[in-house]
């Protein structure tokens, strides 16, 4: 910047100014006063660009720190994005994997529907052969009891001993009434 007010002071002086009216005196005291008054302007336009200087540095100072202040707040704004963008990262990594599971379950889940559609399909069929046993073991009751009952018919055909309640005749299958008198 000093070196701008050097140029500036040197084209002031090199520049022909136009000449005033000199007072009808000596010429040179009127040279000697314009100089004074040029080197004065020059002087105070060289404090007032070297002012502008020093304002116009302070305030580039001012912004460079600025910037870097920005620099440095945009770098730790550029590390939370590439930590959230690693959490988003394995919040999704996680979700797949929970996905994964899921499916796995229900695949299992599907398979043991399945399991469970078959063990009660095969608890029916045994609920029916059992159903079927059992009536085929009420038959065999039923003609065990049709058997003793047409013994029972039989020895009531039979002629009684009179002094017993014992049958003439002891037939297999038959109730042994021995212990029974009559009541006399």
């Amino acid at each position: 910047m000093p070196v701008l007010a050097l140029c500036l002071l040197w084209t002031l002086v090199t520049v022909p100014q136009p000449v005033l009216a000199a007072p009808t005196g000596s010429p040179e005291p009127a040279q000697h006063e314009e100089l004074t008054l040029l080197f004065h302007g020059t002087l105070q336009l060289g404090q007032a660009l070297n002012s502008v200087y020093r304002t116009t540095e302070a305030r580039l100072t001012e912004a460079g720190r600025s910037l870097d202040l920005y620099g440095h707040t945009l770098g730790l704004l550029g590390k939370e994005v590439s930590r959230g963008q690693a959490a988003a990262q394995e919040l999704h990594t996680g979700l797949l994997e929970i996905q994964m599971e899921e499916n796995a379950l229900q695949l299992h889940a599907e398979a043991m529907a399945q399991t469970l559609g078959e063990v009660a399909q095969t608890q029916q069929v045994l609920q029916d052969k059992v159903q079927q046993l059992e009536v085929r073991l009420q038959g065999t009751r039923l003609g065990n009891a049709r058997h003793e009952f047409e013994a029972l018919k039989v020895r009531g055909s039979q002629p009684w001993d009179a002094g017993t309640l014992i049958p003439s005749q002891n037939l297999p299958g038959t109730l042994n009434l021995e212990s029974h008198r009559p009541l006399g």
